[in-house]
């Protein structure tokens, strides 16, 4: 499961198929955009150190979508996590429809029709598996909550909290603890990572990640 799909998936009310409140930002095309850059920073296939973005693995993917994003990249050199973010977006087009295809196809959501009382209303997509959905919900409670430290966890719980989605999904007690736990993270990579004299890809892969959470309310 790609990251943006796990948003996605938590972005839907499970019976009407429509966004939850306060969360529609979860399904905008720059915010998955810089799903599949984080995605890349998971894997450790792309970084950012003062040289700008770089690419470190060119080997093949295995989702087309990221392996398109690389090929965005390459082609395009982008200097920061926004830049990189709007070249994804850019060059991949419509993200949150290819995402949804790749939900449906594999079973995971329902494609409803649209709101009767709005000729061009929004397209519905009810939640068909709800085991996928209650397990991007414990992704992200296992990296809201510290009990993954994983690249992985790392990204969720950046994203989620630079988009104030955790408001939403988490208690408060819970969200005020994952924003206290993504500021502490940001914090240490701005005031510690420039004195790293050889950046490793591990570095670079997590100043990627929280350049991306500072890049996004600024591009979303």
């Amino acid at each position: 499961m790609l990251l943006g799909e796990d948003f996605l998936l938590l972005s839907l009310d499970v019976s009407s198929g429509l966004p939850l409140p306060g969360l529609a930002v979860l399904q905008r095309p720059a915010f998955l955009a810089a799903c599949l850059l984080a995605e890349l920073a998971v894997q450790k296939q792309v970084g950012w150190n003062p040289d700008g973005v770089q690419i470190f693995d060119e080997l093949p993917s295995y989702h087309a979508l990221i392996s398109q994003s690389l090929d965005a990249l390459r082609r395009t050199p982008a200097a920061n996590p926004a830049d990189a973010i709007r070249t994804i977006g850019r060059e991949l087009g419509d993200v949150r429809r290819q995402l949804l295809d790749s939900l449906i196809s594999r079973g995971l959501l329902h494609e409803g029709g649209r709101r009767r009382y709005w000729l061009f209303g929004q397209r519905c997509y009810p939640v068909r598996s709800t085991r996928a959905r209650n397990e991007a919900m414990e992704h992200l409670m296992e990296a809201t909550t510290g009990r993954s430290a994983s690249m992985r966890s790392t990204a969720l719980l950046l994203l989620s909290d630079a988009t104030a989605a955790n408001g939403h999904l988490l208690t408060a007690v819970q969200a005020n603890e994952a924003s206290a736990r993504a500021t502490a993270l940001i914090h240490e990579v701005r005031h510690h990572l420039p004195e790293v004299r050889e950046w490793s890809d591990t570095h670079s892969a997590i100043a990627l990640l929280t350049g991306i959470a500072e890049a996004l309310p600024h591009v979303v």
